[in-house]
């Protein structure tokens, strides 16, 4: 059965069912590119620099749906007998790509959105910042207020569409991890180079004609939410350029959120407090690992260098942490 990916844009003239033509059309330039190589990569393991009749795969668009700016393509599903590097929905590959790329909800996020409900922040802040499943509690809490019958504006809103599509795509990181793990280093440098700039090019539309978009997924009739951004999330993306292999260095972690897998760290070469990030597929298996590194003075770290146009090293992506004593 065929994939239903949805790109649904929200706020400003979006909500009369109109787009900005300009930005329309680079929207779905970028998207189109994006969708494309990552099926090729899907199926191969690499993605063309240029695309032709020869290795575009047949992505179809619906018409467009009323209501906010609402746009359909369907995308090949996973074929009996068709042999793919990766057993996966294309709809899960682009969760990998927007993880490393998007930075999830955390504490901070949480409570600028609440801090519009004075009750809300109050609660937040006695009852769930700083635990485990801050995402969880934050959910919970909403979804009781929404049972109840409570209007919540529209920043509160906006905060629960983000924390449901980050867990949705935190689920989906983990139901397909043994199939993730078999992306190597400079395939995985190379898909995370080549996704941000489409990434950030296909929220365009978020400068006059819409204030959100969400991307969703629906296979099996299954309806999930993996990404709700607004423009202030698609500025934050860094025009990345990863490196295509792991570097070690020794770093000092200062602060690590458990939930998101983000984080600050110190390092002699590096200026400042600059971020990591642990991917969301090995949250689970890397947290306590962690949080047990915060108690030491520097620990031994495998990652990436996410590095600017102009090749400065701006984060580090963490794939392993282990103790200096071991060595």
């Amino acid at each position: 059965m065929d994939e239903k990916i949805s790109f649904v844009f929200d706020g400003k003239i979006a909500s009369e069912h109109q787009m900005d033509f300009y930005e329309a059309a680079r929207f779905q330039y970028s998207a189109s590119r994006l969708l494309v190589k990552l099926e090729n990569f899907r199926k191969t393991g690499e993605f063309p620099k240029k695309i032709s009749y020869k290795n575009a795969p047949e992505i179809r668009i619906l018409p467009a749906r009323p209501g906010s700016f609402g746009l359909d393509i369907i995308a090949p599903a996973i074929a009996m007998g068709t042999p793919l590097l990766l057993e996966v929905p294309i709809g899960a590959l682009f969760s990998y790509v927007i993880d490393r790329i998007f930075r999830p909800g955390d504490d901070e996020a949480i409570r600028e959105a609440l801090a519009t409900n004075r009750e809300l922040v109050e609660v937040f802040d006695r009852t769930i910042a700083g635990k485990d499943d801050t995402i969880d509690r934050t959910l919970n809490l909403l979804q009781d207020r929404i049972e109840k019958a409570d209007q919540l504006n529209d920043k509160i809103a906006a905060l629960y569409e983000r924390l449901i599509a980050d867990q949705n795509r935190r689920e989906q990181l983990q139901e397909f991890r043994p199939e993730f793990r078999k992306i190597g280093e400079g395939q995985n440098a190379d898909l995370i180079t080549m996704s941000a700039p489409l990434l950030k090019e296909m929220n365009v539309p978020l400068r006059r004609s819409a204030r959100s978009v969400t991307v969703r997924t629906t296979q099996n009739d299954r309806p999930r939410d993996i990404l709700r951004a607004s423009k202030e999330m698609a500025d934050a993306v860094d025009l990345a350029v990863v490196d295509r292999h792991i570097s070690t260095i020794d770093i000092n972690i200062v602060q690590f959120n458990k939930n998101n897998g983000w984080g600050k760290f110190e390092n002699r070469e590096w200026k400042g407090t600059p971020s990591f990030q642990i991917p969301g597929d090995m949250i689970d298996d890397m947290k306590q690992t962690v949080l047990v590194a915060m108690n030491k003075d520097l620990v031994e770290v495998d990652c990436y260098f996410v590095r600017s146009p102009a090749g400065v090293p701006q984060r580090i992506i963490v794939f392993d942490v282990n103790s200096i004593d071991e060595y």
